[in-house]
């Protein structure tokens, strides 16, 4: 696989922001740090500009740090140009969701980074009006009426010839609105919701998707939705809310290659991390290191998971990841509703936790939660922490390879990870299992004596921590563990983050996802 690497000419000038370092004991010197600007510099904040004619101009060039820019109608980023967004930016939105002419969406022909840091983020989110309400903590588990799920733009929707997109430490809320005439060319029918982002290099060169240490809040339908034939990197982001009644956290199609890793998803619909490629084509992704929590009950169709899906023609290495009360755990999928069997030669997995409050049905419509869904391929590891217990593996027909076993109800609360603050117990009566709105002042991180610290594979691990390899599976010998797919480092690149000693997004040397609830 070649490496997809970006050849952009960049002029820098001197926009500037301060840090400052220690001269001695008692002197501060600062020193100036050149902002980057690419092409030229955006100063007018009312978006996009028109011509003569009142038609839209395609935006490039550099959204300048500190400005507030109001998108009033569609952006478009033209093939060969770049769009380039400097820290601490906040870009609103002027959208309704009622119909895609009023709920501008940015389209990507080329190349968008948004380039926010830890001090200065940046923000993709709606203009609020009287009319047009953002959501807040009193809506736990109302999908009908939370604004979260009301799909007021259209995010980024990338075509054929795009090159890059690249959000780091961004803010992107409220996306979904529906889509118009032009639906076909982005593999959606008109009146579907948009995802948030969508990226198909179709037959051309592989763009590549990077999104790191960025927030999501609120998709009406998948948050990063049905991208195809991309290389990605998706690394230490946040997921809130993700779906309204269905829809995933980020969802791979066909001919996707990278990694998904230290990830937060909070009360998404279905799942938080999904693969399904189709007949005859492979995607592989490693997943690991992420936290699920909360997921899959929004959706109430027969045979959709809850947490980690994988499914027709897709594996990778999937590792060190932590799921707590979820509508169930990893699932490698033998058959569902639409999904066909995982590429399980090209799959390897282990190493994982899952916790379950509730493992009893709770009549009527609340759902209960299971370890590993019976006869799909999953079985329990000797590596895994969870209540499944492996039965009779079938050796013949269609559904050979498949595993019947039994999830023991009574090993509910058995494998709490312990996190920092979250009560798996407390959050598992009732209906609490269902609340999709973060509480302010949850942690994930693990307690000093969490069974999670020191489960995982990492570089240098021996014994069951030893990094996996699996000889036999030529994808995966073929790609590694993580990928090399995406270009790392630099303004252009990513931050990828080995697999750690701990299970989870939030290892406790502090490498992993950066963000605080």
């Amino acid at each position: 696989m070649k490496k997809h690497f970006l050849k952009i000419g960049l002029a820098v000038i001197t926009a500037c922001t301060l840090f400052s370092c220690k001269k001695s004991s008692n002197e501060t010197v600062n020193i100036s740090v050149p902002l980057r600007v690419v092409g030229k510099a955006i100063s007018t904040t009312t978006l996009p500009e028109k011509d003569a004619l009142g038609n839209p101009l395609p935006l490039k060039g550099t959204m300048l740090a500190g400005k507030t820019y109001d998108i009033m109608s569609d952006v478009t980023v033209n093939s060969g140009d770049t769009l380039y967004i400097q820290p601490g930016v906040t870009i609103l939105v002027h959208g309704d969701g009622l119909t895609a002419a009023s709920s501008p969406t940015f389209y990507v022909n080329g190349t968008l980074v948004s380039d926010g840091s830890k001090e200065a983020p940046n923000t993709f989110t709606v203009f609020e009006t009287s009319t047009i309400k953002k959501s807040n903590p009193t809506f736990k588990d109302d999908a009908a009426n939370d604004p979260a799920f009301k799909g007021y733009w259209g995010g980024f929707q990338c075509g054929p010839l795009a090159k890059l997109l690249l959000l780091r430490f961004t803010h992107i809320e409220y996306v979904g609105s529906p889509w118009d005439v032009n639906a076909t060319d982005y593999g959606a029918k008109a009146g579907d919701p948009k995802f948030g982002i969508y990226m198909n290099s179709g037959t051309n060169a592989r763009a590549s998707l990077i999104v790191e240490d960025s927030w999501f809040y609120g998709s009406k339908d998948d948050c990063i939705g049905k991208c195809a034939n991309i290389n990605v990197s998706i690394m230490r982001n946040t997921f809130i809310k993700t779906g309204g009644t269905g829809g995933e956290g980020v969802n791979f199609k066909d001919g996707v290659f990278g990694d998904m890793a230290y990830n937060l998803s909070f009360g998404g619909a279905t799942n938080g991390l999904k693969t399904a490629s189709v007949a005859g084509k492979s995607t592989i992704v490693n997943i690991y290191n992420n936290t699920l929590v909360q997921c899959g009950f929004r959706q109430t169709k027969a045979t959709r998971n809850g947490s980690i899906n994988t499914e027709t023609n897709t594996g990778g290495f999937i590792y060190n990841n932590i799921i707590v009360n979820c509508k169930q755990g990893l699932r490698i999928t033998y058959t569902s509703e639409k999904g066909s069997p995982s590429d399980t030669l090209n799959t390897s997995y282990g190493n994982s936790l899952t916790c379950i409050g509730r493992g009893t049905p709770m009549g009527g419509t609340e759902q209960y939660m299971v370890f590993i869904e019976p006869h799909q391929y999953t079985v329990k590891k000797s590596t895994d922490f969870n209540g499944y217990v492996n039965g009779t593996t079938i050796t013949t027909g269609a559904d050979a390879g498949t595993n019947i076993g039994t999830n023991t109800a009574s090993d509910s609360l058995k494998y709490d990870p312990l996190f920092v603050n979250y009560d798996v117990a407390a959050n598992s009566v009732g209906r609490n299992y269902r609340v999709s709105e973060l509480p302010a002042g949850y942690d994930f991180h693990l307690k000093s004596n969490s069974p999670a610290i020191g489960a995982g594979v990492y570089p240098g691990g021996t014994g069951k921590n030893a990094m996996p390899v699996k000889a036999n599976a030529p994808l995966l010998v073929q790609y590694g563990f993580p990928m090399k797919v995406v270009t790392a480092g630099g303004t252009f690149g990513a931050t990828i983050t080995p697999p750690n000693k701990d299970l989870g997004a939030f290892p406790t040397d502090g490498t992993g996802n950066q963000h605080k609830y």
